[in-house]
């Protein structure tokens, strides 16, 4: 094992007879016969891989962490106007404009083969394995925590799940999840159960995924409400809603931001719109959730 730490690497991998792309990120620091966690970092609707790294910042984290990374571009490549990733089974619809694609690609054979091809340069904790993803990358997560027991946990933000978690194969999967209050492109609805109280856009027929999630991993419906605040002030304020009576590999934790639009928090938006830098972030939420709630 050696070669290819720091900076991050344009990789391909087979899929079938597709060839597919991602960016791989090794922390300078690590031996790489020494286990890391892994994350994949899936991007959004017409994003890319690169995209999804300037965004969340996730390498300066690894740096001092020990994490693994990769961020993998959709079907048709970086950028692409196709559908990104498989969000849903045949005969499954999510809630919001995630039901507008629907991607043809073997995205699960994409992340075994992303992962065997990380291997050949750093010794992979397979204990530890997690996935988080933007907008359809969001929907991508939600869709991983429904079906692949192999990953320990997820973080999907800003996106969306079917209304039926009691077909998902997985048992319990520890989730957090990301939405900014005033998203007008997938409704905050979506994910969190508090939207309709204060009478902003729903979903007609969608439950919200935090409440879907904590039925499935069998927690309570009451909460403990934990306030973040951003670099702004009062214009970056939000809030995680931790819920009572999870089980110990099955917590469920919902964060909101107050007045962000469709982006991700605490990102940086120096190359693309998605970011919005003012808030907590979702970036160090999440890592701070998979090592208390999925370690």
């Amino acid at each position: 094992m050696s070669g290819k730490r720091g900076t991050a690497a344009s990789m391909t991998a087979t899929v079938g007879s597709t060839t597919r792309t991602y960016l791989m990120y090794l922390p300078m620091s690590a031996s790489p016969t020494t286990p890391l966690p892994f994350v994949y970092v899936f991007h959004g609707f017409t994003m890319s891989g690169q995209a999804m790294y300037d965004i969340t910042q996730y390498n300066t984290l690894a740096e001092s962490e020990g994490i693994a990374l990769v961020f993998p571009d959709g079907e048709g490549g970086a950028n692409s106007a196709g559908a990104p990733w498989n969000v849903e089974n045949t005969g499954q619809t999510v809630c919001g404009a995630g039901a507008a694609v629907s991607a043809s690609g073997d995205d699960f054979g994409f992340m075994d083969a992303m992962r065997t091809a990380v291997t050949q340069y750093q010794c992979i904790d397979s204990a530890h394995v997690y996935a988080t993803g933007f907008s359809m990358g969001g929907y991508f997560s939600h869709h991983i925590g429904c079906y692949r027991s192999d990953i320990r946990a997820v973080g999907p933000g800003s996106g969306g799940t079917i209304n039926d978690l009691s077909v998902c194969s997985t048992k319990h999967v520890p989730v957090i999840i990301f939405h900014g209050t005033a998203d007008g492109l997938i409704s905050p609805s979506c994910d969190d159960p508090h939207t309709p109280a204060a009478g902003a856009a729903t979903e007609t027929g969608f439950t919200a995924s935090a409440t879907l999630w904590a039925q499935k991993n069998g927690c309570g419906t009451t909460y403990q409400t934990v306030n973040n605040q951003g670099t702004s002030g009062n214009k970056s304020t939000g809030q995680c809603y931790v819920y009572d009576g999870c089980p110990s590999d099955g917590q469920v934790t919902l964060c909101t931001f107050n007045g962000m639009s469709h982006e991700w928090a605490g990102g940086s938006n120096s190359s693309s719109a998605f970011g919005d830098p003012n808030y907590a972030s979702a970036t160090q939420l999440e890592w701070n959730f998979f090592k208390k709630y999925a370690w």
